[in-house]
């Protein structure tokens, strides 16, 4: 991803703030037709926005998951997006494009189950726009 394309860092900022609904301190299964449309309304193959979830996404707001007091209401959009693009900066080095799918591997079971039901909506809602 080129952070410098502000067109496309627009396209991805609607996903990410989409996406990150997934990691929220609540019944995100009420965020599912949401998260479908505007995922539905990008660009990105279903292939892109999963790796968009699993690696720009996740490892930034998995940790509200472990919050004794997680955020409940939506991530604030600007630390939102300063955050992944800082973890997506952060993953040049060799040492750390390897260990990075380790960083979510105990939320991949979380985050799988949650794909696999938001997936068909997107491609119901792609079908029918």
């Amino acid at each position: 991803m080129l952070l410098n394309d502000e067109k496309s860092l627009e396209k991805r900022k609607a996903v990410w703030v989409a996406l990150s609904d997934l990691f929220l301190d609540t019944d995100v299964s009420l965020s599912y037709e949401y998260i479908a449309r505007v995922c539905g309304e990008s660009s990105f193959t279903l292939e892109e926005l999963k790796e968009i979830l699993d690696s720009e996404v996740a490892p930034v707001c998995s940790r509200n998951l472990l919050s004794i007091a997680g955020e409940w209401d939506g991530f604030d959009e600007e630390w939102l997006v300063s955050s992944i693009k800082n973890n997506i900066l952060s993953k040049k080095g060799i040492v750390k494009k390897i260990l990075s799918p380790l960083k979510n591997f105990g939320f991949n079971t979380y985050i799988r189950i949650h794909w696999i039901k938001v997936k068909p909506i997107i491609i119901q809602n792609r079908i029918t726009t």
